[in-house]
């Protein structure tokens, strides 16, 4: 169960117009958003988009060239302001976890803990071990620990100093699929119970969908989109969204009479000038099954159980035409089936 943000509230980081060039390359362009106190935002986008980037600049690690970075207000990067890394409230999980080899799990997470009391220290790193099922394997040294293991010691790590922010980069993809969703669903848990403001940066729209209260999608260096898993879904900004979360089929038409036609119909059009052409994205998901008829047609010409859904490739009646689609469950039609179509409007999108 996602946890009820107060977006009222004073951030607790605030990133303002952040840019930076390495080299010849801009690798973060006007980059703004806000984190509030228990949120966790998923930080969406290809490999090479700007996602780890963004963190190492916001963590101290690298320096933007323009822009401004604040914390609960206080601003602690700008043109001619750096905060270093250690004075920052600030942890930051990296992908290969970064455990020191040669000490202890217990040791590992005591040295976040280096301005705590003896006495302190001990019942922040026992309560920690124990929440994350941890308590046996304190003497343990990272290389007798299981990936899902290190996993949760670099997160018992990060999380014993109570953070003010949280940074996460792709913690889950070393791991194998059953052994994440567990070690994500252990993970999130201890998040939500923690004010910590959170940054996971993943490559999964599905991972971020599940984890994140919003979702901030990135490309070339810059946030395309964010917002709430059904703002992105229901009120994508453009095609790259669109497509980020699902396979569409693709058209491209003109406005006539404030219509655009396409194999399935036509559909109003709002804002487009006419005789215009525009670019239709119709969602695989869209899709419904029906009785075909004369002029609803389709031959079943592949069908793909994915133990979850069925994906289906069709072509109409009359060309060579492929439709892909998507239908929950196992669905009960076979190859050279002939079926029709009804499409859901809500996931037909219009740029």
């Amino acid at each position: 169960m996602k946890k009820i943000v107060n977006y009222l509230c004073e951030p607790r980081l605030r990133v303002s117009s952040i840019s930076w060039v390495n080299g010849n390359k801009k690798i973060l362009d006007n980059v703004s958003f806000s984190l509030y106190p228990g949120e966790v935002l998923s930080l969406l986008g290809d490999s090479g988009c700007g996602k780890t980037s963004l963190l190492r600049v916001i963590s101290g690690l690298d320096k933007q060239d323009m822009g401004e970075i604040y914390i609960n207000e206080e601003r602690i990067s700008a043109a001619r302001l750096n905060i270093p890394p250690e004075s920052r409230p600030v942890s930051l999980i990296f992908q290969d976890y970064a455990l020191f080899p040669h000490m202890t799990v217990y040791e590992n997470i005591a040295y976040g803990l280096k301005d705590f009391d003896r006495h302190q220290k001990k019942l922040k790193i026992d309560k920690v071990l124990t929440d994350l099922g941890l308590i046996q394997y304190s003497d343990k040294y990272p290389h007798e620990l299981s990936g899902g293991e290190q996993q949760r010691v670099a997160l018992a790590r990060a999380t014993a100093p109570e953070p003010v922010i949280l940074l996460m980069d792709e913690p889950f993809s070393g791991l194998d699929r059953s052994l994440r969703e567990h070690i994500r669903e252990e993970t999130i848990s201890v998040l939500r119970n923690s004010e910590s403001a959170v940054i996971l940066v993943t490559h999964d729209p599905e991972e971020a969908m599940l984890m994140g209260d919003r979702i901030a999608l990135m490309k070339d260096g810059k946030i395309i989109q964010i917002g709430s898993n059904d703002e992105l879904i229901f009120n994508p900004v453009n095609d790259y969204t669109v497509s980020t979360f699902s396979n569409v089929n693709t058209y491209v038409t003109r406005v006539k009479s404030k219509k655009i036609k396409t194999p399935f119909g036509e559909f109003d059009v709002i804002n487009v000038d006419e005789g215009y052409e525009v670019k239709v994205l119709i969602r695989d998901q869209a899709f419904n099954l029906t009785a075909p008829s004369k002029e609803n047609r389709y031959i079943v010409k592949q069908i793909d159980f994915t133990g979850e859904n069925t994906r289906i490739q069709l072509t109409p009646i009359d060309s060579f035409d492929v439709v892909k689609i998507t239908v929950p469950g196992l669905s009960s039609v076979k190859i050279d089936d002939s079926i029709g179509l009804t499409v859901d409007e809500r996931f037909v999108h219009i740029f």
